[in-house]
C-alpha cells in the first residue's frame, strides 16, 4: 500500500500523563482506524519493543531494511510491514523512550517512513509534581535512592548516569529536543503542556487531539488509572523493598513481585498515608531551571497547545516527607505486605495444583 501520507510521534517524556494516553488510544484503535489513524502493533508494549529495536540499531544502520529470506524480521521491521500494509493516511506512535533518542535514532526514523511528514509531540509538565512522581517511578525498578538523595541528585547532577543527569536527560528540552529538530521543521515540533492540578484529566486528551487534527468527543475515554500515586509510607516500605530484593531477584521475578504486586495490589489499593509533594523550599533552585526550559521553548517559537504558564512550579502544601517516617509506621505496613504476599503465595500454589 505504501507510505502514510502523515507520522505523529509522541516521545512523552515519562511522567507527563503518557500512560493514559496510551490506555486512551489502545482502547479506540478501532475507532482511530475509522478516522484513517493507524496505532501499530497489538499493544502498547509491541508498540515500545518496536521502537526499542530501532534505539539499538548502531548509527549507520537505516531505519528501512529489505526483507530477508533467512532470518525473522525484528519488531521494528514487523511495525513497518504493518504500516505499509495498512494503507493508513497517518500513523501514530507513542512510547516515551523516543525522548531519549540519539540523533542517528531520529534519522533512521525519518527515512523509516519517508516521504510522509513527522510531527513530534512532546510534553511538558510542571516540574514539582514530576520529581516525586519520578522518585516513584525509580522505587518501582529495582532503584533504591532515599528521597532527599534524589531530590540532592537532581539539583546537583554528579554526570549523565547519577539520578539526577538520567532527570535532565528527559525532562529538560534543551537536551531532548535538539535531534528531532535537526531532522524536523519546527512548526511540526509541538509542545503539549500537561494542565495543572485541579484541571480535569480529559483536558490532557483534549489538548492531544487538537495536535493531531482529531475530534476528542469521539472517543471512549473510560480507561483504568496507571501508576496511581504513592504515599510516603507506601513509597518508603516500597523503597526499602527494592534496596533489600532489587538485585537478588530475576528481572521478571521482580516485575511480577515487586513491580506488579505489592506496588499495585497491595500499596495503591490502600488508603494511602500523606501526600507526597516537593516541599516548597526546594523551588529556590528548581523554578531557575524551570524557567529556563519554558524560556528556550518560547525562544524556539514551537507551536504549543496549552500554556507555557502551566509549566511554572506551583508549591503545594505538604509538612512530611518519606524521610520523616516513624519506623513504627513502617513496621505496620510492611506487616500488611508480608501477609498479603502470604495469602498471594498460597492462592499461586493452589492454582498451580
Amino acid at each position: 500500500m505504501g507510505a502514510p501520507a502523515r507520522v505523529c510521534l509522541h516521545i512523552g517524556p515519562y511522567k507527563t500523563g503518557t500512560t493514559y494516553l496510551q490506555h486512551i488510544l489502545w482502547r479506540n484503535r478501532a475507532a482511530l482506524a475509522d478516522a484513517d489513524v493507524l496505532v501499530p502493533r497489538e499493544s502498547w508494549v509491541a508498540q515500545r519493543r518496536a521502537v526499542s529495536q530501532l534505539m539499538k540499531r548502531p548509527a549507520g544502520v537505516p531505519g528501512r531494511r529489505p526483507p530477508r529470506r533467512r532470518r525473522p524480521r525484528d519488531p521494528w521491521d514487523r511495525l513497518l510491514d504493518e504500516v505499509a500494509a495498512s494503507g493508513a493516511g497517518t500513523v501514530l506512535l507513542s512510547v516515551e523512550r523516543l525522548c531519549l533518542a540519539e540523533p542517528h535514532t531520529v534519522a533512521a526514523l525519518v527515512e523509516s517512513f519517508a516521504p510522509a511528514q513527522v510531527k513530534v509531540v512532546y510534553a511538558a509538565r510542571d516540574l514539582a509534581r514530576v520529581v516525586p512522581a519520578e522518585w516513584q517511578t525509580r522505587l518501582r525498578n529495582r532503584w533504591s535512592p532515599t528521597w532527599r538523595e534524589f531530590i540532592d541528585s537532581i539539583r546537583e547532577p554528579a554526570g549523565v548516569d547519577s539520578h539526577g543527569g538520567s532527570f535532565w536527560r528527559r525532562h529538560d528540552p534543551a537536551q531532548v529536543l535538539p535531534p528531532w529538530l535537526a531532522h524536523i521543521p519546527r512548526d511540526q515540533v509541538h509542545v503539549l503542556t500537561v494542565p495543572p492540578p485541579g484541571r480535569p484529566p480529559e483536558l490532557l486528551w483534549d489538548r492531544f487531539c487538537a495536535v493531531l487534527g482529531l475530534e476528542p468527543d469521539r472517543y471512549d475515554l473510560d480507561v483504568p488509572r496507571a501508576n496511581m500515586s504513592l504515599g510516603g509510607v507506601e513509597s518508603e516500605v516500597l523503597r526499602r523493598l527494592s534496596a533489600r530484593v532489587g538485585a537478588r531477584l530475576p528481572l521478571p521475578a521482580y516485575v511480577d513481585l515487586v513491580n506488579h504486586f505489592v506496588a499495585r495490589e497491595v500499596l495503591e489499593r490502600r488508603a494511602q498515608s500523606f501526600r507526597l509533594v516537593l516541599p516548597a523550599a526546594e523551588l529556590a533552585w528548581l523554578t531557575p531551571r524551570a524557567d529556563a526550559a519554558v524560556g528556550y521553548l518560547r525562544e524556539l517559537g514551537l507551536p504549543v497547545e496549552g500554556d507555557l504558564d502551566d509549566l511554572v512550579p506551583v508549591a503545594e502544601p505538604g509538612a512530611r516527607t518519606p524521610d520523616d517516617v516513624e519506623e513504627v509506621e513502617v513496621l505496620a505496613l510492611v506487616e500488611q505486605v508480608l501477609g498479603a504476599a502470604l495469602v498471594e503465595l498460597a492462592r499461586r500454589q493452589e492454582v498451580g495444583c
